[in-house]
């Protein structure tokens, strides 16, 4: 399933970029950010993402997302100790609201494929994976006539929130 998923937005992001290209409907966004997992007392995990969104009115678009969070994670218990290691993939239908010339909301929605292994020194590793529905809210503003500078919250599941910053750089 997740190879299909993978597939089908990748196809979608290809195609749709040669129709709305002229149209400046389509935009990257490379992201930094911090996943909060609130099990295990674990630390705040470093995540690495990108970002295609596709226009469909200046209002409403389509975003496909990857996100990997690799660089810190880790936890101790009493009986064990390692790291988290968690990556995704989703789709999203967001809505912006301009509140200004160059600022807006932004809500999204949409369906999400996570994959969490939690490495246990003493053990193998542990990996939970599935599909789920997902939802953040964020802001952004205009820095340039096609860079836009943005601020997310994003709730993975009900033990992990990702918090980003990013750059947008649209297609004109």
């Amino acid at each position: 399933m997740k190879t299909i998923f993978t597939t089908l937005a990748m196809l979608f992001a290809l195609v749709s970029g040669n129709v709305w290209a002229d149209r400046g409907d389509q935009y990257v966004l490379g992201k930094l950010g911090v996943m909060s997992v609130k099990t295990d007392n674990a630390d705040a995990l470093g995540s690495i993402g990108v970002l295609y969104g596709y226009g469909l009115t200046p209002e409403i678009t389509v975003e496909s997302e990857l996100n990997l969070g690799w660089f810190g994670g880790e936890y101790k218990q009493k009986s064990a100790h390692g790291n988290y290691r968690i990556w995704t993939v989703a789709g999203y239908g967001v809505y912006r609201k301009l509140i200004g010339d160059a600022t807006y909301l932004k809500g999204k929605l949409g369906v999400l494929y996570e994959n969490v292994t939690r490495t246990v020194v003493e053990n193998e590793d542990q990996v939970s994976k599935g599909f789920g529905l997902a939802g953040g809210i964020g802001a952004g503003t205009r820095i340039a006539d096609a860079l836009t500078f943005e601020a997310e919250i994003t709730g993975i599941d009900k033990d992990i929130v990702f918090f980003s910053l990013g750059l947008h750089y649209a297609f004109k």
